[in-house]
């Protein structure tokens, strides 16, 4: 994802990641230590200890597992965020055992984002 930011420069890309422990080593030090290595003033970056974003996104996204996680949500701007919940994204992918035709491709994943930047500039 951090390719991504670093070819589009574009002032309508922002990005949001949500470090969750999933395994023993994680920890807010650990999510400290990753984030340094991607640094954009367009994404911010938080630590969710309890994996609260993870239940909402499991519960918005209808998958079958309790947490989600490696999932990447791609919103147009201005969508509206007026609910309890995080609406339903434009397009998702994911790194998880499930639903494989949702499965993270980088390369198709790259392409939807610059062909939705291409489309709202021409806006």
């Amino acid at each position: 994802m951090q390719e991504i930011f670093e070819e589009n420069k574009s002032e309508l890309l922002h990005g949001l990641i949500v470090w969750t422990p999933m395994l023993e080593t994680d920890s807010v030090y650990a999510a400290n230590q990753r984030e340094t290595r991607f640094s954009d003033a367009r994404v911010k970056q938080f630590w969710d200890p309890d994996r609260f974003f993870g239940r909402l996104l499991s519960r918005t996204l209808k998958l079958t597992i309790s947490i989600a996680w490696d999932v990447y949500l791609l919103y147009l701007p201005d969508h509206p965020w007026d609910g309890e919940l995080p609406p339903a994204p434009k397009i998702w992918m994911h790194q998880q055992d499930e639903k494989m035709s949702l499965y993270l491709d980088p390369l198709r994943f790259k392409q939807y984002v610059q062909s939705l930047l291409e489309r709202t500039a021409f806006q």
